[in-house]
């Protein structure tokens, strides 16, 4: 979950040594945001090579873009927005996925919800374990299948734990639009998964 209220000030500091020619504030955003920011992109694209370029790019467009920032939202739901852009429009473009790791897989340093957490245990028959294993590729896709603008919300707040405040900033809406996709966007993963019982 994001900790914006602590990086907020040190986040804007690090902006504006960007500003001032300092690549040293890249790097600082990146020690502090680098790792929720690839999850978020693993979680939209379902591969860890395409989500580490597509997160490696979102502090690319950090950098290059830090001069038109404008303090009206957190530095870090700025960043998120940029990662959600970039998320998007790779998947808009159908590029081949290299090397597909699915969802269920652990990634590095993550400590928010995996699906796969939902879906398998160390209790179940190797049976049982095979129709988990199907139930997860069903809520993989059911997700993949989602809308952008109800992906991101879903993804950003419900996946990753981040408030819907934090959300409506990046997306630059408000919150109700945020609770309102949120919920929309649950009602479809429910009429998808119809078939797999409390998931969601």
């Amino acid at each position: 979950m994001i900790d914006a209220a602590r990086a907020m000030d040190t986040d804007l500091l690090a902006i504006e040594r960007i500003r001032s020619g300092d690549e040293q504030g890249l790097v600082e955003l990146m020690e502090r945001h680098r790792e929720s920011v690839f999850r978020f992109c693993y979680r939209f694209v379902s591969n860890e090579t395409e989500a580490a370029d597509l997160a490696e790019e979102t502090f690319v467009r950090v950098f290059q873009n830090a001069s038109k920032f404008r303090p009206r939202a957190k530095v870090v739901t700025w960043i998120f927005s940029i990662a959600g852009n970039l998320c998007r429009d790779f998947l808009r473009r159908g590029k081949k996925r290299r090397n597909d790791v699915s969802l269920s897989s652990t990634v590095a340093g993550s400590e928010s919800l995996e699906l796969a957490d939902v879906v398998e245990s160390d209790d179940r028959s190797p049976d049982q374990n095979a129709i988990a294993n199907e139930s997860l590729s069903a809520i993989e896709s059911a997700i993949a299948s989602l809308p952008y603008k109800l992906k991101f919300p879903f993804i950003f707040c419900v996946l990753e734990g981040n408030s819907y405040d934090e959300c409506a900033e990046a997306l630059d809406t408000n919150r109700k639009t945020v609770e309102m996709r949120i919920y929309r966007a649950r009602k479809a993963l429910r009429q998808d998964l119809s078939h797999l019982s409390n998931f969601f």
